[in-house]
């Protein structure tokens, strides 16, 4: 029995294989087998987030102002090296058009600049005489990918939108035209080339009828915001930096009346129309919950002191994915007033909030706790002397089986609306007399700038805002 068992054994095992070390697999990227132009845009793009996220873990750059010129910067060597190598294929003269988009962005991102320009010529060529809306498409198709590239080019986005402009009669869209190039240009700091678009823009404005001012066209630039607030910032950009700062050392009330009759001007309304709320007084901000507790007591904002009241909600900032993970999309707002506040350590700063009965992706937690994690979501961006004023939001909810909560305005976005003409949101920042002295967001430079002057006024001990 035993010896058979052992023939069998011997028959049926079978013979171990001598062992080999395991090949990983060829995991490099070969861009050379890229077979399209949007394969080796994404590879540009994926090497720009490996160093981007590089960056994040080796370079505190929030302690840092923002860069005016950033957008001007040129690309990271491997980057360009990277979308050179995959655009080799791509000769110009025989790049197939029927990948204009991508290819565009490839040779921008190549610095093959020239071959651009030849590619938008070519591909604007192509176009059937008659058809206007395809020539109007492939314009607004390389005019955005100008203006996305980086560095951004503003120079050939310049010459697409005058081309466009004095293509057309229609006055309102070329006031549109010059609004978008002088808006790139001041976001990229070509601080010469914003203020050249601005007095093209006013060139416009000046020239048109008033059937122009009242049409819906008119109404409906900027977003909804309408053609006299494109006409505005225009000339607010000419008046510059420094005009606004010496109305405001001569007191708030200057500055009101140098913004109230720029307004006038260019709109020709009276000047109290004006709907920034400059030179109001701030509301009182009130909470069901202050953090920390003790900030009850104090006035918000104090008078005196030189306050920043910032409108923040967490439903806007965090935002969850499908697999749990959140993202703030406020970190530059946020580390922005933490350098405002370290550097201006006397200025009064209060965060306005409010409950939603929800926070991202956690059960839905009660007041008490949602406030707590409003405390514990903002108090690593360490914000010298943060005060955090969170309101209970009333609400309603649908009938079933709906059911949806359906939140209402808070007394603090009641009393910061002034007379419903405007949003509360953004930043305020408020004089030692109460009075408003900007409510159009948070621009670092400028606020830091404003800051100054109402310290430096307060220390002179003249110059209050009733003069």
């Amino acid at each position: 029995m035993v010896a058979a068992a052992g023939l069998v054994l011997a028959l049926g095992a079978p013979r171990a294989s001598a062992q080999t070390r395991f090949a990983w697999p060829d995991t490099a990227v070969h861009i050379a087998q890229y077979a399209t132009a949007d394969e080796c845009v994404a590879a540009a793009h994926r090497v720009m987030r490996i160093l981007a996220q590089r960056e994040a873990l080796t370079v505190w750059r929030d302690t840092l102002p923002r860069d005016p010129r950033l957008f001007l910067e040129p690309l990271p060597a491997p980057v360009v090296e990277t979308a050179r190598r995959c655009a080799a294929r791509y000769v110009e003269p025989t790049a197939p058009l029927d990948e204009f988009a991508p290819l565009l962005q490839l040779y921008l991102l190549a610095g093959r600049d020239s071959d651009a320009a030849a590619l938008v010529a070519r591909r604007t060529a192509a176009v059937p005489a008659k058809s206007t809306r395809e020539r109007t498409a492939v314009g607004d198709t390389a005019l955005a990918i100008y203006l996305a590239a980086r560095p951004v080019r503003l120079e050939q986005a310049e010459q697409l939108l005058l081309g466009r402009a004095r293509a057309t009669t229609d006055r309102v869209k070329r006031l549109e035209l010059y609004s978008q190039l002088m808006k790139a240009a001041d976001a990229a700091g070509d601080t010469a080339r914003a203020r050249r678009a601005a007095q093209w823009l006013l060139a416009v404005a000046d020239s048109l009828t008033t059937a122009e001012r009242e049409s819906e066209a008119f109404d409906k630039l900027a977003h909804g915001l309408g053609g006299r607030m494109v006409v505005f910032d225009a000339m607010q950009l000419m008046l510059g930096q420094r005009m606004l700062l010496d109305s405001l050392r001569s007191g708030t009330g200057a500055l009101r009346a140098l913004m109230r009759n720029t307004w006038a001007q260019v709109t020709g309304e009276r000047p109290e129309a004006m709907p920034f709320p400059i030179g109001e007084h701030a509301p009182a901000v009130t909470a069901d919950y202050w953090i920390p507790r003790e900030a009850s007591g104090t006035p918000h904002p104090a008078p005196g002191r030189v306050s920043i009241v910032m409108f923040l909600d967490h439903h806007g900032c965090l935002h969850s994915s499908l697999w749990g993970e959140t993202s703030d999309q406020c970190p530059p707002v946020l580390t922005a007033l933490r350098r405002l506040s370290d550097r201006f350590p006397e200025v009064q700063v209060t965060i306005v909030t409010q409950t939603h009965g929800s926070f991202v992706y956690a059960p839905p937690p009660s007041p008490t706790e949602e406030v707590e994690l409003i405390r514990k979501w903002l108090e690593p961006y360490a914000i010298h002397g943060l005060e955090i004023a969170v309101s209970a939001t009333p609400f309603w909810n649908l009938p079933q089986p709906d059911g949806r909560r359906i939140d209402k305005r808070t007394p603090n976005q009641i009393s910061y609306s002034f007379g419903k003409s405007w949003r509360p949101e953004g930043a305020f920042l408020v004089d030692q007399d109460g009075l408003i002295v900007s409510a159009v967001g948070l621009n670092e430079s400028l606020i830091a700038s404003y800051i100054e002057v109402l310290l430096q006024r307060q220390t002179a001990g003249g110059h209050r805002a009733a003069q």
